[in-house]
């Protein structure tokens, strides 16, 4: 063996690199057990690189002797559920201690491969007093279920500096003992920088957890009190804040002033509120900067809204040059299945000229001062209006864009003036692009032009792209999938008219959102054949 791989943190690097390669799911932990079961220098390094990231708690029991375990199919339908046949006795502790001793990041469930509730119990009570995951630092528990709240405990430990309860999804309240588990954690893991607790009602005092950490560099959770966000407040380490903002917290700022010097490391911002001003308001009465900024909102935002919040940005963030901005309407209005509205024409409202009522590109233009964007994520309860212009402005302004997503579950409502030139010219100007969502003009793909579109210009890093609710004809199928297969030769995916929003509307011939929502999925179909095929012609021309 090279003397060069004596050096263990040499191994550890080769074995990380591994594990970060993902182009064939389950590839690298292949790669990384047969690295461990060959080579004597790789053994130990290559299973804490393999165990170090758990996705449920499943493969510690595959790992017994297989008269110990046993699977059988279980609901949902071609699941296959992990049970245990008797209490593991000591050389199966061993074999379960041995691994879990490796697992630095932890998923509790994984709903593609679930336990029985038996084995949480088992788990629950170790024979040792010693954590069972003694090197744990990230724990998401995503256990809805509160008489297996015993195993968080646990879980838990010194080491711990990263901790999700992600039990939103259900509505079960935990009783006193559940709670008190709760309320202990900051004691059982007091190292925590990391905190995502549930929005939900899973425990009426969760909130008050907070109140025990001092050194917090992430937060995010529901509705606190003001208490808990004065705390918060001095948390010099805070970087990430989101939460959903109260009245009482409101109200407290215009009552009593805010901490001097608040927030000094803030840099990511996600804000629940019920209108768009509160949160202009918020930020005014607080005073702080942070690069990213997300807000999430119940009623509207009204165009009115968003441009008086675009207008605040570039009045205060000047010197500070955000880098994402996202805005996204909560609350479901229910639409009927009637004509409603039709897709407005690409001027504007059909009947009082050009449209106000929606958004249109130049509301996005103050933005453009703001060079350092990488991501704007837009989806209100509004018409959008952009034509190849706008795209192309607000392209040329934003040279890092890496997502740019607009109106992804709300629609476009009005048909879209965006081109195939101005989809180019924004690729153009935007190298980095990874995530797009727009709506598109399919009529102006007339046939598959001889030439290259846009001289050749192909971007390598967009897999999925969304094109909201665009229209498109049965004859443009084809013409649509050659263009998107050559600009983008890794695209895996084109998806259109996928929201619920989007799919009860019907355009001004009563057409049914179904039938654009099948011809993108055979757009998506042809691009994948047209991408397999230039792989071929490349390849034949090489080996000419």
């Amino acid at each position: 063996m090279h003397r060069l791989f004596l050096v263990h943190e040499l191994l550890m690097m080769i074995c990380e690199h591994l594990y970060d390669e993902d182009d064939i799911p389950g590839a690298s932990k292949v790669a990384l057990a047969r690295l461990a079961r060959t080579c004597k220098a790789f053994h130990a390094v290559a299973l804490n690189a393999l165990w170090s990231n758990l996705d449920g708690i499943a493969p510690l029991i595959q790992c017994l002797p297989a008269e110990v375990t046993r699977l059988y199919l279980g609901p949902p339908l071609g699941t296959t559920v992990v049970g245990i046949k008797w209490a593991p006795r000591k050389e199966e502790w061993d074999i379960i201690q041995r691994y879990a001793s490796r697992v630095q990041r932890l998923r509790v469930l994984n709903p593609l491969c679930p336990v029985e509730l038996s084995i949480i119990f088992t788990l629950s009570r170790p024979p040792t007093s010693s954590p069972l995951f003694p090197n744990l630092r990230s724990l998401v528990w995503n256990d809805s279920r509160p008489q297996t709240i015993c195993f968080l405990q646990t879980l838990c430990g010194p080491l711990l500096t990263s901790l999700t309860l992600d039990c939103s999804s259900s509505n079960v309240r935990c009783d006193a003992a559940a709670c008190a588990i709760l309320i202990a954690l900051p004691f059982i893991c007091p190292a925590v920088k990391v905190i995502s607790l549930p929005s939900g009602s899973l425990c009426p005092q969760i909130s008050n957890m907070l109140l025990a950490w001092n050194h917090l560099e992430e937060v995010t959770c529901g509705e606190i009190d003001t208490v808990t966000f004065r705390h918060l407040v001095k948390q010099t380490n805070l970087r990430k804040l989101a939460f959903t903002l109260s009245q009482s917290i409101s109200q407290s700022l215009i009552d009593r002033a805010p901490f001097p010097q608040t927030f000094l490391r803030l840099c990511e911002l996600e804000v629940h509120v019920s209108v768009l001003p509160s949160l202009i308001e918020f930020m005014q009465k607080m005073g702080i900067h942070p690069t990213s900024i997300r807000s999430r909102v119940d009623v509207g935002p009204t165009p009115c809204d968003m441009r008086a919040f675009f207008a605040f940005l570039t009045k205060h963030y000047v010197d500070v040059q955000p880098l994402s901005v996202s805005l996204q309407s909560l609350r479901r209005i229910q639409m009927p299945t009637v004509v409603q509205p039709p897709l407005v024409p690409p001027t504007g409202n059909q009947f009082n000229g050009p449209s106000h009522t929606g958004i249109h590109g130049s509301d996005l233009m103050p933005l453009a001062q703001f060079g350092s964007i990488d991501t704007l994520i837009i989806d209100v309860n509004c018409s959008i209006h952009f034509a190849d212009d706008d795209i192309a402005s607000l392209a040329s302004a934003w040279p890092h864009l890496r997502i740019f997503s607009v109106n992804k579950t709300h629609g476009w409502v009005a048909k879209s003036d965006i081109t195939q030139i101005g989809l180019l010219k924004m690729l153009q100007c935007c190298p980095k692009l990874q995530t797009i969502c727009i709506a598109i003009n399919t009529d102006t793909f007339t046939e598959v032009p001889l030439d290259r579109p846009g001289e050749g210009l192909q971007n390598m890093n967009v897999r999925t792209i969304a094109f909201a609710d665009s229209v498109i004809q049965p004859r443009a199928t084809t013409v649509v999938a050659a263009f998107l297969s050559d600009v983008f030769p890794r695209l895996n995916e084109v998806t259109a008219w996928k929201s619920d929003r989007m799919r009860v509307r019907r355009d001004a011939n009563s057409t049914d959102p179904t039938v654009y929502a099948i011809r993108w999925e055979g757009v998506s179909r042809q691009i994948k054949g047209m991408i397999r095929i230039r792989q071929q012609e490349r390849r034949w021309r090489r080996s000419e």
